[in-house]
């Protein structure tokens, strides 16, 4: 009897085995396709995918990771939130998961917290552009424009190699060039509207920054051009009607 036992004790086990092998072969299937809806930015199917991996496995690192992206680009900054939050705490050396918090609690208006998660990640990788960007971004937000100078110049002096990093860079650019206005730094205000403008030719906002720049540098013909050029993009764009106003005889 003993043996038999034994021997149904051992079948039950190998049969587990058996099924927990299956469900590890159908979550990482269901984790590729995921991963290539995610790389064709359909991510509403994608997180659908990266559920279903963690369903058949808890213990997939790697759909709950890119589950927290697709939550994040679908708008959903709260489940993100809490999705990079539960992954770091099995991944703690992740930085691209502090990036994903990072960006999630920026668009929640938390800034404190974004800047502490974006300062994690770069603690990781120093040279992560994508959390510099945020890191930068943040700071700005804060009114810290003293310490949202570095992270931003460091991160254009890059190549772009991340989608949010992609997506966030004409902003970057734009703050990076208030941050000197809103330091008194003119001069490299303008530099830096220029490098922006470069990327964004009808970049308004650029325009109207460089008007301001120049209206400080009691330099009013440039500031009058670079005004007129702003509301020509947009005719009813007060700031740069009340500069244009300012910088008139």
């Amino acid at each position: 009897m003993g043996l038999v036992v034994a021997g149904l004790g051992r079948s039950a086990q190998s049969q587990g085995l058996v099924e927990g092998f299956r469900r590890a072969v159908r979550a990482q299937t269901a984790f590729n396709r995921g991963r290539a809806l995610y790389e064709a930015r359909n991510y509403r199917e994608a997180r659908a995918r990266f559920v279903e991996a963690l369903d058949l496995d808890p213990s997939h690192d790697g759909a709950l990771a890119l589950l927290g992206w697709s939550q994040y680009f679908l708008g959903e900054y709260r489940a993100a939130t809490v999705t990079f939050k539960t992954a770091l705490g099995r991944q703690p050396g992740w930085d691209g998961l502090y990036d994903g918090l990072g960006w999630s609690r920026f668009r929640l208006a938390r800034y404190h917290l974004a800047v502490e998660a974006f300062q994690a990640a770069l603690d990781l990788n120093p040279d992560y552009v994508d959390a510099l960007v945020g890191l930068g971004s943040a700071q700005f937000e804060l009114g810290r424009y003293d310490v949202a100078v570095a992270p931003l110049e460091k991160a254009l002096r890059r190549r772009t190699i991340f989608l949010t990093e992609a997506n966030e860079l004409p902003a970057a650019r734009a703050k990076l060039g208030w941050s000197y206005y809103y330091l008194g730094h003119f001069q490299e205000a303008i530099d830096a509207f220029d490098r922006a403008l470069r990327a964004v030719p009808d970049g308004h906002g650029l325009y109207n920054g460089l008007g301001w720049c120049y209206l400080k540098l009691g330099r009013k013909p440039e500031a009058q051009a670079a005004f007129r050029r702003a509301l020509s993009l947009k005719p009813d764009y007060a700031d740069a009607l009340e500069g244009l106003r300012q910088a008139s005889p």
